[in-house]
């Protein structure tokens, strides 16, 4: 399998003029006798969300995001729908009649909410139809908060639906084979037994709980496997929080919070994720947390793309994926360059793992423990990291649309071990500086004396070489039948049911980076 951008990866390390060539088999389009509108798809937004057209306007959606969406329509006497549109792929829809035409993408979204977006077609003589009225607003009523419980063979939508700000809907032990959407503010979900309360997505639901525009929802003590997507999913949330939360056999990822702010996953284990088992994405600043967490039998343990500022990955284990630690910025989201994270007081460990699913980002990235990928800002310190095929600790460039270029970065009093190319490493980008690590090699040789902290050095001449990164890796093996393990039985809430009720409101992120320590080698999961 060749890897297409490879040719556009050396051509930028060298310099040198990089053409688009169409493919040898691509049919000309013929001339279109009708308008065109375009709303590229990307990894969880159209764009622009709402678009005004002519009568007789082709729309076509392309995917120009890493995971596959659809375009349905909110109004069930309409005549067209798309099916799944992978990456790459594009979907198109020709309006004729005038009025206001929604649709949403059913992965990521639904009606009104999410990833969701407008058809707005002019009238026959230019002028605009009257305007739909505006979503129902969400309830905000406030009382006496109420616990609403749900019991095996009742459904926790019903109860999700029912529920009003500030209640809690209690969960007892059972497999739930249902897909939960959350769209009212600050309503916990609490399972009573984080081992025994399931979601169970079947291989055919999409995702385990998913918040849709939903403040300060909390998601507490419970498991959800085998959906098509995600475990427990955040998308343009204002506070959240997921505790004591178990997600494995996803389609896409573990725990996910996208567009999303003032945010705490916690005491929480993923594994079985094709993309990452933790994922934080397009927020700048986010003012998150992950902490005390467990990740494995991922494509990657941690990936952050373009999420930015105040925000921390520490005290977690992450082993046995293909890649451990990765922020990155890249083009399918908004809000690039990542930068300002913070990544300290992890054990990073064995990210060699051939075996698990994987999307293209992992595959890239397999074999490195802590990998800053098209980053800018970071501070990388008091990690343990060790046994990896190719780096421990590396600032790298991200290929993607755009040839991201990772500077600025400061590791830093991490100790850093058995690295089959080196142990810290950069390749490409200005400014990254190393200090007080304990390593043995490093690329270039003798990395913390020319890239010493502050870093104003001209970038070195022999840096990690590119191609190893460029080669073919095993490839992905399908999320419902990898080998993925069986999660350990976790420990949970104590006395969730008398525990209060804590929406995840006023959250604020203040983590004394000086007070982490460096982790041993003794770990426990999530």
């Amino acid at each position: 399998m060749k890897v297409p951008w490879i040719s556009a990866v050396l051509a930028a390390m060298v310099g040198t003029a990089v053409w688009a060539v169409p493919a040898a088999n691509a049919a000309p389009r013929p001339t279109a006798e009708y308008e065109e509108v375009q709303v590229p798809m990307l990894d969880n937004l159209y764009l622009p969300q709402t678009v005004t057209v002519n009568p007789d306007t082709v729309v076509v959606w392309p995917n120009d995001g890493r995971t596959e969406h659809n375009i349905l329509p909110d109004k069930k006497s309409a005549r067209w729908k798309s099916g799944s549109v992978k990456p790459g792929k594009s979907f198109e829809q020709k309006f004729t009649e005038p009025g206001v035409h929604g649709y949403y993408c059913s992965f990521h979204g639904a009606p009104k909410r999410g990833m969701y977006g407008t058809v707005l077609v002019k009238n026959a003589d230019g002028t605009l139809p009257e305007a739909v009225k505006n979503r129902a607003p969400k309830p905000r009523a406030d009382g006496k908060s109420r616990r609403l419980r749900v019991a095996p063979g009742q459904r926790i939508q019903q109860a999700v639906d029912r529920a009003a700000p500030g209640d809690m809907v209690l969960i007892e032990p059972g497999v739930y084979k249902e897909a939960v959407t959350v769209t009212t503010d600050r309503i916990v979900l609490r399972g009573l037994d984080r081992n025994r309360v399931i979601l169970d997505g079947g291989y055919k639901l999409d995702n385990g709980i998913k918040v849709l525009e939903a403040d300060g929802v909390a998601i507490e003590n419970m498991t959800a496997r085998k959906f098509t997507r995600n475990g427990f999913f955040w998308t343009g949330s204002t506070g959240y929080r997921g505790s004591y939360l178990t997600a494995t056999r996803t389609g896409d990822y573990g725990v996910y919070a996208f567009d999303s702010t003032d945010g705490i996953i916690e005491h929480s284990y993923a594994s079985g994720s094709p993309d990452a088992g933790y994922y934080i994405g397009q927020c700048d600043p986010c003012n998150a947390v992950i902490r005390d967490v467990y990740a494995e039998w991922n494509g990657l343990g941690y990936s952050g793309t373009n999420a930015s500022g105040n925000l921390y990955v520490i005290e977690s284990v992450w082993t046995k994926n293909r890649a451990g630690i990765v922020p990155n910025s890249g083009d399918g989201e908004l809000l690039p360059p990542q930068h300002d994270a913070v990544v300290a007081g992890n054990l990073v460990f064995d990210n060699n793992n051939e075996g698990t699913p994987a999307i293209d980002a992992a595959l890239l990235g397999s074999y490195n423990g802590i990998l800053i990928a098209g980053g800018n800002s970071n501070l990388v310190t008091k990690n343990r990291v060790y046994n990896h095929k190719f780096v421990g600790i590396g600032a790298l460039p991200n290929p993607d649309k755009t040839f991201w270029l990772s500077s600025d970065n400061v590791i830093r009093d991490n100790v850093v071990s058995d690295s089959g190319m080196a142990d810290l490493g950069i390749l490409g980008g200005t400014g990254n500086c190393f200090a007080g690590n304990t390593f043995a090699t490093s690329s270039p040789p003798n990395i913390e004396v020319v890239r010493p902290c502050p870093n104003q050095a001209e970038p070195s001449v022999e840096e990690i070489p590119a191609g190893p990164f460029l080669e073919d890796k095993p490839p992905s093996v399908d999320y419902r039948k990898a080998k993925t393990p069986k999660p350990p039985k976790l420990p949970g809430m104590r006395r969730p049911l008398r525990a209060r009720v804590r929406p995840a409101v006023g959250i604020v992120i203040a983590i004394d980076v000086d007070a982490i320590e460096l982790p041993g080698k003794r770990f426990t999961a999530g």
